[in-house]
């Protein structure tokens, strides 16, 4: 994929179209109906077609190969036209209707959690978004670099994992990933210098009210003492570290971990 200017992650607001709402082809629609619109329009929703369930805009713009922000105008387009359907609020009234009336099976409406994965190191977010969604991740966006999985938790819930890696404390992107994130796992080793610079990752968390769980990939070269790491990266007692393989289970303890800490009243 080309590289691309960076672009909110966040479209037409007034719409709602996020990048991680959920866009499903109409049903109604004929599939041999072919609109008379851009290529970029007819492509987008080829996409919805062929994939035969909803997707959010965040994998719709990284199999497209173009920005959140192009693919959300897109897809509101097509959705004024009628020819995809935005699934948010008004599945649950319909849901809720169709149960009232009890003259046919519930609909399933599905939700999604959003959750981010950040490292200083590329490799690192790759293998955690792997293991998460038992496939490759596709490239959403480049320079800073930020990759995407979908995997389905439940009949009615989906995750949306974004990979964010080597992003900086200061980049405006943070804005964009952070927004409605459920929490981050934060992947860092227990060098001096990566844990500086995960610190900056951290505080970027903290500003937008992120929950964090901090794993700390394990390696030969000896034990992890959690209390340094703790000290380097200035994590409060609430936050939990765990000490795990990026690359076999440790993403998924580190999730644990988080859902346990947010459980117990550890933040949202």
């Amino acid at each position: 994929m080309s590289a691309q200017a960076p672009a909110a992650l966040l479209v037409r607001p007034s719409t709602g179209v996020v990048m991680h709402s959920l866009i499903e082809a109409n049903p109604a629609v004929p599939i041999s109906y072919e609109p008379d619109l851009p290529e970029s329009f007819r492509r987008c929703l080829r996409v919805c077609r062929e994939l035969e369930r909803a997707v959010t805009v965040a994998e719709l713009a990284a199999r497209m190969g173009h920005s959140p922000a192009v693919v959300g105008v897109v897809v509101t387009e097509l959705a004024d036209a009628d020819l995809v359907r935005v699934v948010r609020a008004p599945a649950w009234a319909e849901r809720l209707r169709t149960w009232a009336t009890l003259t046919r099976p519930v609909p399933v409406a599905v939700s999604v959690i959003k959750t981010l994965i950040v490292s200083t190191r590329q490799d690192h977010t790759y293998s955690a978004l792997t293991r998460l969604s038992g496939d490759d991740p596709w490239c959403l966006q480049e320079s800073p670099r930020v990759e995407v999985a979908t995997t389905r938790l439940a009949p009615d819930l989906d995750m949306l994992a974004l990979g964010i890696s080597d992003l900086g404390g200061a980049s405006p992107v943070w804005g964009d990933v952070c927004r409605e994130a459920f929490g981050a796992v934060v992947v860092t080793r227990d060098s001096r210098q990566e844990l500086a610079a995960t610190r900056e990752s951290l505080l970027a968390l903290r500003e937008a009210d992120v929950p964090v769980v901090v794993l700390v990939h394990e390696t030969e070269e000896g034990e992890v003492d959690t209390d340094v790491v703790r000290a380097c990266l200035g994590l409060p007692s609430r936050t939990p570290v765990v000490v795990g393989d990026v690359h076999g289970r440790g993403t998924c303890e580190a999730l644990m971990d988080l859902c346990s800490a947010l459980m117990s009243g550890g933040g949202r």
